[in-house]
């Protein structure tokens, strides 16, 4: 309340007549001065509060065109007319209630109590109005449904409402009616009571699909079991879901009770493997659990995590497993170059070796444990270790009989190595060489010539921490490549087209073609390599490929999954083209059902298509969809599994067959 009132009121209130008084004015503190500097009066606050029930009347209004849309246009066209009336009506007042207020600090005033009653009834009157006014806007109609449609058809598409707030008219594309749409349309253009028929009757055919799949489930079909994780106090454990056999249940019991049991006893060799499997999952593989799984008889031996057995319980194995010939340790961190010496004096049958994370054993321990081994090492397989030139020198020189040679990113290993498994072309070279075979001088003092591996029929050098070049990997596969029946050099990046080209030549026998992150390779050489292999099958009767790994080679085009495909489409079991996406189409992924198309989509040829694979991995090539899929899968038909990470066409509507999984796809939840 103003202070000028509060006087006011005083002195009415002494005298109690009706006479004409004095108005008294006392003096103004700073706050009201500056308030009323800057224009902050009473008439001010009544049109800020005038505007804010605007405000609040216009989105009701909002909120009702959301649930109303196609009669928007009409209530707003009218909404706009109203609001302009009550604007004037509100400006009116507070232009009425500003004149008084300047009259009052003109300075004393002489007017009568009866004319600021009457002043005061005024500016109430129009207030009532104002409130008559803004509760009637929502009774108001608008004009008929012909001149609304001509009013559009005039704006195409657009009104006074819809133009201002981003939206247009549009017709249903299933019942043809007129409806408003904010926004940019996304998919096709369906009113809101067509929207929703057609989300329901997508969530039908999704139950439908889900029953069908669940009563395939109920099966009892072994391909088309599905592994459950059940929660243990230890870890976890991977059971059946369907009802186990009474050996499952033996296994299970042993393995939560193992520190009960004293010896296995007389147990097969697939559940000795099943137990130690459960046992290095949990972690729970130690020295004293060791001792279950070795025996005098044993001749092969698996552990799958060794993380807590300690060098000495690794040599252990020497003396309780004396006819071993296969040895695989996985995790071996603890095994250092001493233990692996012991392993190579006390088992001499052994001729099978991987070693999984012997970080421990040197470049020259590794020497010294091929020393050892000689001619007797069939095959080694040696991942995250300190393998370098040494220990290939040392291989290459007394190992020569080895068939099976397995290198997966050992941190030595560098170009130098690789060009030990040819013939030596410089001095230092051959030096080098000759200092080794001196080792393997006879009684005599003779020395065996240099002779390369020549019955090696695998070769695998995957992710190699240093680069191998162009010229050393030509060599290496102009002297082996003949009789190489699986070859994998994934991460060799800097190896070119003619490496290609030798590939195609020399190795033509092939199984198994591993080409992994070689990116330097063009398009047109592998498509060279894959139609010279083809030629060279029809003379030589080859059986062809069956596992090929083309993963991350960005440069491949159609046309080479459509020349693969022709070259062993009846013996392809296992195809990784994880990350071919920027030139790989969905003709290409089509050439696997045996459909080849040309570049401009029209189809020239129809083969019978890769029926025999069994794994596919098309992960981020987005060409993949269900459309895709549905051609494959059906002449595809056995075929188990296919990864499909980053695929967002493939959806849960993918063809589906009992014994088929899909793994990484986005629908699917754990």
């Amino acid at each position: 309340m103003d202070p000028n009132d509060r006087v006011r009121g005083r002195a009415a209130g002494s005298s109690g007549s009706r006479a004409r008084k004095t108005v008294i004015r006392g003096p103004n503190s700073a706050l009201t001065d500056y308030l009323q500097e800057i224009g902050v009066t009473d008439h001010f606050r009544e049109r800020r509060r005038i505007e804010i029930e605007q405000a609040r009347l216009r989105q009701q209004q909002q909120q009702q065109e959301g649930q109303n849309p196609e009669n928007a246009a009409e209530t707003q066209s009218t909404n706009e007319a109203e609001e302009t009336e009550v604007t004037a009506d509100a400006a009116l007042a507070a232009d009425m209630q500003e004149e008084e207020e300047q009259a009052q600090e003109a300075g004393p005033s002489t007017s009568t109590r009866s004319t600021t009653t009457e002043a005061v009834v005024e500016v109430e009157t129009v207030k009532e109005k104002i409130k008559v006014a803004v509760k009637g806007k929502k009774k108001k109609k608008a004009a008929s449904d012909d001149e609304y449609s001509d009013e559009m058809n005039h704006r195409e598409g657009l009104n006074r409402s819809s133009a201002r707030k981003g939206g247009r008219m549009h017709n249903c594309e299933m019942c043809g009616k007129r409806f408003l749409l904010r926004g940019e349309p996304s998919g096709r253009l369906l009113c809101a009571a067509c929207r929703r028929s057609v989300e329901k009757a997508s969530a039908d055919r999704a139950a439908e699909t889900k029953r069908a799949r669940s009563l395939v489930r109920q099966q009892p079909n072994s391909a088309t079991k599905r592994r459950k994780i059940k929660k243990t106090e230890g870890g976890l454990l991977e059971l059946d879901a369907q009802l186990p056999t009474l050996q499952d249940l033996c296994v299970r019991a042993i393995a939560r009770h193992l520190d009960q049991v004293e010896s296995f006893g007389d147990i097969g060799t697939q559940s000795m493997n099943r137990l130690n499997r459960i046992i290095s999952k949990l972690r729970a593989l130690d020295e004293q659990k060791l001792s279950l799984f070795m025996g005098p008889d044993r001749t092969t031996l698996t552990l799958y995590d060794c993380t807590r057995i300690e060098a000495r319980g690794l040599q252990r194995i020497a003396s309780e497993c004396p006819r071993l010939e296969s040895l695989d340790l996985q995790f071996c961190g603890r095994l250092n170059g001493a233990t692996l010496h012991v392993l190579a004096q006390g088992l001499p049958q052994l001729n099978r070796v991987r070693l999984d994370g012997a970080f421990l054993v040197a470049d020259e321990e590794w020497a010294t444990f091929f020393r050892t081994m000689g001619e007797r090492l069939r095959a080694l397989t040696a991942a995250f270790a300190g393998f370098g030139p040494v220990a290939m020198r040392a291989l290459v020189s007394h190992c020569t009989q080895l068939e099976a040679l397995r290198l997966v990113e050992c941190t030595e290993f560098d170009d130098d190595s690789l060009g030990m498994l040819a013939w030596p072309i410089t001095e230092h070279e051959e030096a080098l060489q000759d200092a080794e075979r001196q080792l393997r001088a006879d009684s005599n003092g003779s020395v065996p010539p240099w002779q390369s591996l020549a019955h090696l029929r695998s070769l695998e050098l995957l992710r190699p921490h240093k680069p191998m070049t162009n010229m050393t990997a030509k060599r290496v596969l102009r002297e082996i490549g003949s009789h190489l029946r699986v070859l994998d050099v994934a991460g060799f990046r800097d190896v070119m087209d003619d490496f290609a080209d030798e590939v195609a030549t020399h190795a033509c026998g092939l199984r198994e073609l591993g080409m992994a992150s070689c990116d330097a390779v063009s398009a047109a050489a592998m498509e060279r390599v894959f139609g010279h292999m083809r030629a060279t099958q029809t003379l030589k009767a080859h059986h062809g490929l069956t596992r090929v790994d083309l993963s991350r080679c960005y440069m491949l085009t159609d046309r080479v999954v459509q020349e693969l495909v022709r070259l062993a489409g009846s013996s392809l079991r296992h195809l990784n083209l994880n990350s071919v996406d920027d030139n790989l189409t969905e003709y290409g992924l089509l050439a696997l059902a045996g459909l080849m198309h040309a570049e401009d989509g029209t189809l020239q040829e129809q083969t019978l298509g890769c029926t025999a694979l069994e794994e596919l991995d098309v992960s981020w090539v987005r060409s993949m969809t269900d459309e895709v899929l549905g051609q494959i899968v059906p002449r595809c038909k056995h075929l188990a599994r296919i990864d499909v990470y980053g695929c967002g066409g493939v959806t849960a509507f993918a063809p589906a067959r009992p014994g088929l999984k899909y793994v990484g796809r986005e629908c699917d939840t754990l």
